[in-house]
């Protein structure tokens, strides 16, 4: 992973790294809550940290931050799925 990507993205805990990527590859939360064996409440609960640890106020913008720092579908994510 290039330096500057790997510095400019936020600290997401492994699970956040998930739901994040599911989200990149658009994927409704009812499916991610089923992908990773949680309650649609929980993903809920995962994209809002998301969001405030990229202090992002909307879905759209989520979107198009993630996109940047972590790719299309997620794929600048670590390399893990």
């Amino acid at each position: 992973m290039d330096k500057e990507r790997e510095f400019a993205t936020p600290d997401l805990s492994p699970t956040e790294r998930k739901v994040m990527r599911l989200i990149l590859q658009g994927r409704p939360l009812t499916y991610i809550a089923k992908e990773l064996s949680i309650s649609p409440k929980t993903v809920s609960t995962y994209k809002s940290r998301i969001m405030a640890k990229l202090n992002i106020d909307n879905n759209t913008e989520l979107v198009v931050q993630g996109m940047l720092l972590f790719g299309v579908g997620g794929i600048y994510m670590d390399g893990k799925k």
